[in-house]
């Protein structure tokens, strides 16, 4: 691959704080993006595979665009030496724009495939030294033991062999969820 050759121009400062600034807002907009995408796929079959899948989707196309921009962003020396740390702070924004985008086309796509009661087998409560609460159901669906992550207030008002209304959708592309009708 050849080297791109980078001419340092003088931006004014106008350009210079619109470039600065897309590089922030894609940074920390892509955490965000991130964060919200996480928090809606927390019931999937495979959640780790899917924030995978799109997470590396991400981070190639946004170093894909940081690569061939650099030419037209790059102002002064000191971004130049620091391009590969400006780059992945821009992708980023790619990583959690995708999470988030294909969290919200596979719940479009995904189809209802049934919605039933279920018996809940066990309750968990998992707490550990900096980690958020999980409140999370039990229950057998379709002869596989499934771990849903519900809400307190309902995770404190179901009792295990209570049944409990629970959406299975199915994903064209494999990434399927649940849902659990009475909690979000």
């Amino acid at each position: 691959m050849a080297k791109q050759k980078i001419n340092l121009k003088k931006l004014s400062k106008g350009k210079q704080v619109v470039i600065v600034t897309t590089f922030f807002i894609s940074l920390f907009g892509g955490m965000f993006a991130a964060i919200v995408g996480v928090d809606n796929f927390k019931n999937y079959n495979s959640p780790y595979l899917f924030a995978f899948t799109l997470g590396a989707m991400g981070l190639m196309v946004g170093l894909t665009i940081a690569r061939k921009i650099k030419s037209f962003v790059v102002f002064n020396p000191v971004m130049l030496m620091n391009y590969y740390t400006i780059a992945i702070m821009f992708s980023i924004g790619f990583v959690g724009t995708f999470m988030l985008g294909g969290q919200i086309l596979n719940s479009k796509i995904s189809s209802l495939y049934k919605c039933d009661n279920f018996v809940v087998i066990d309750k968990e409560f998992q707490l550990g030294y900096k980690r958020i609460k999980k409140y999370i159901l039990v229950v057998n669906i379709e002869t596989q033991t499934q771990r849903l992550l519900c809400r307190e207030d309902y995770w404190d008002a179901i009792t295990i062999g209570e049944t409990t209304n629970i959406c299975i959708f199915k994903s064209p592309i494999g990434f399927d969820y649940l849902t659990l009708s009475n909690s979000q």
